[in-house]
């Protein structure tokens, strides 16, 4: 008899849940769970412990890496989908713990009280032979890895408990938990740490430690520890047992969703993400964020007309942006401000059943560092190199630069612990999609998956032959800052009969175009007509904007690599940086055009 089979002819022998039976276990379990209390009063032997970065760098002693999706059947999914849930929200508390020396990790200590006050959803708990939805369930499969590591690595079980019967046979070392007298406690002789972590597929679980691996004083290699349980009979989900007054047929109907938490709305993001708009597993989220975003809704209404905005975090943002919009060294932190208030929003958004997304790098490390990302595959929608290689960029254009120039490339930074988020949720995304070659060459070179899209050209018809009276106007496609180039540019074009005009914001260094023919005008001036060459020798930029405008109506473009755009025609690449070259690229533009 196979092993379906035998299953089936169980089940059949069990008696069905009652309410009476579920009434005298919920009786039972608080009488324990206040005489555990009453008990561990005063008790400051296994506190929850902190996290914190000491043994960071220390030896591996044991890890354990268990399959999330893996262990149910379809019609499970929305227990599964909780249970990775609980194990996201549980994460916080184990991630980066330090024991001391001859003290006790006690799960429940550590962990607290689970409830849905705190995040916890509905997930899989093991009762009476069958799998049951419980607030919290799912936690299991962290105490088994738990359990599972510290035998492996020597550390000793002060309270263990066999699970009943379990969900599968992955040879794990087994240890039930249930709030709070069914505990896991552990004790070693040196301090150790405890790291968890959850892949997109993976609950990964590790101990560190400067000791050795010492076995316990009972220590069998953990044979005796295995689990040597039956597997569970029934499922709510999935046994036929209407009758059960825990039957619910409507969890049944849940399946995997796909949410798009989006912030940086471009033309290739949209053309990217059309063949999708579709589809009835999709949740789009979106702050309103001026024209440029409200306009794909004004063109697919039917398609947008259901997602939902984040007003409250997008208003915020709106005004901490215009406060800090002159504040010396405020505006990147500011930046940064707003997008951790819109990822807030985001991750408020999410449901369990949300296991791939879709989300805006500017959001990015604030969502890792919420750990709504582990557990969950996502493509990241990029239009910016990483920040800890912007950062290494400006340093570098720093050493070269003069001192008023100097001071402006330092504006443009964010603390290590962002940088780093980052970085890790980058290298956890299973695709970095962007239309900035760029960006599209700094991932592939480093093995990740990248998916370069095409610029999107604007509508604008080609420009014919203009008179142009006086001297070559050369065009600066940004704000005066010294990260897009602007203090190259003013080398460039000192004793040059010339032209210049700005179209960004001027420059608080009056000294800047000392000796140059300068005019300020907007975006929407005459530039695209009257221009001989739009130049931008930017460090960074990530939306070029105006240089695909130029490149559209066939006027030439002087620019750097740092702009995202490949060769095409009509543009020019120069180092970034180099004076020369960007000086004899201009001469050659201007003479061309006069």
């Amino acid at each position: 008899m196979n092993d379906l089979a035998r299953d089936l002819a169980s089940t059949a022998r069990l008696p069905l849940p009652t309410r009476a039976g579920a009434l005298s276990f919920w009786l039972r379990s608080r009488a324990f769970i206040l005489l555990r209390a009453l008990r561990d009063l005063g008790d400051r032997s296994h506190r929850g412990w902190p996290r914190g970065h000491a043994l960071a760098e220390a030896v591996v002693l044991a890890e354990s890496r268990t399959p999330l999706w893996r262990d149910g059947r379809g019609d499970e999914f929305a227990l599964v989908a909780g249970k990775v849930h609980n194990l996201r929200v549980a994460l916080r508390a184990f991630d980066g713990v330090v024991v001391p020396a001859g003290a006790t990790l006690s799960f429940w200590r550590q962990l607290g009280r689970p409830s849905a006050l705190r995040g916890f959803v509905r997930g899989r708990e093991l009762r009476g032979g069958c799998i049951v939805p419980v607030v919290a369930g799912g936690l299991c499969q962290l105490s088994n890895a738990l359990a599972d590591v510290a035998a492996r690595a020597g550390i000793a079980f002060v309270e263990r408990h066999a699970h009943s019967a379990r969900v599968g046979d992955d040879g794990a070392i087994d240890a039930t938990v249930f709030w709070n007298y069914v505990d896991l406690r552990l004790r070693a002789a040196h301090a150790w740490r405890l790291e968890v972590q959850l892949g997109a597929d993976e609950l990964v679980v590790r101990v560190r430690a400067d000791m050795p691996v010492r076995a316990a004083p009972d220590d069998d290699g953990g044979a005796s520890l295995r689990s040597r349980a039956v597997r569970p009979l029934r499922g709510c989900l999935t046994c036929a047992e209407a009758a059960c007054f825990r039957h619910e047929p409507s969890l049944r109907a849940a399946h995997a969703r796909e949410a798009w938490l989006l912030d940086a709305w471009t033309p290739e993001f949209a053309a990217h993400l059309a063949t999708r708009t579709g589809a009835d597993d999709v949740d789009r989220h979106a702050p309103p964020t001026g024209a440029q975003w409200r306009q794909p809704w004004r063109s697919q209404p039917r398609t947008w007309a259901g997602a939902r905005t984040l007003r409250a975090a997008s208003l915020r943002r709106l005004a901490w942006l215009r406060w800090n919009a002159h504040a010396q060294g405020r505006r990147q932190a500011a930046i940064v401000d707003g997008e951790r208030w819109i990822a807030a929003a985001f991750a408020r958004r999410l449901r369990p059943e949300h296991d791939r997304l879709v989300l805006a790098q500017g959001a990015l490390p604030h969502l890792h560092r919420l750990g709504v990302l582990g557990g969950r595959r996502y493509r990241v929608l990029a239009n910016a190199l990483p920040m800890a290689e912007i950062e290494r960029r400006l340093d570098a254009a720093r050493r070269d630069a003069g001192e008023a120039a100097a001071a402006t490339l330092a504006d443009f930074r964010v603390d290590a612990a962002l940088r780093e988020a980052e970085r890790l949720a980058l290298h956890g995304a299973e695709a970095i999609v962007t239309a900035h070659a760029e960006v599209a060459r700094y991932w592939r070179a480093r093995g990740v998956t990248v998916q370069q899209l095409s610029w999107s050209m604007p509508a604008v018809a080609p420009r014919g032959a203009v008179a142009r009276p006086g001297a070559p106007l050369v065009v600066f496609a940004a704000s005066a800052l010294a990260r897009k180039g602007a203090y190259e540019l003013a080398a460039a074009l000192r004793g040059l009969r010339v032209r210049l005009r700005v179209l960004g914001s001027r420059s608080a260094d009056a000294t800047l175009w000392q000796g140059i023919e300068v005019e300020h005008a907007g975006y929407a001036s005459d530039w695209l007509e009257q221009a001989c060459v739009v130049v931008l020798p930017a460090h960074v930029e990530h939306a070029p904007r105006a240089l695909l405008r130029a490149l559209a109506a066939g006027v030439p473009v002087v620019a750097t690599p740092a702009c995202g755009i490949d060769a095409t025609p009509h543009l020019e690449l120069v180092p970034a940086g180099d004076v020369e070259a960007l000086r004899r690229a201009i001469m050659d533009r201007t003479v061309e055009a006069h």
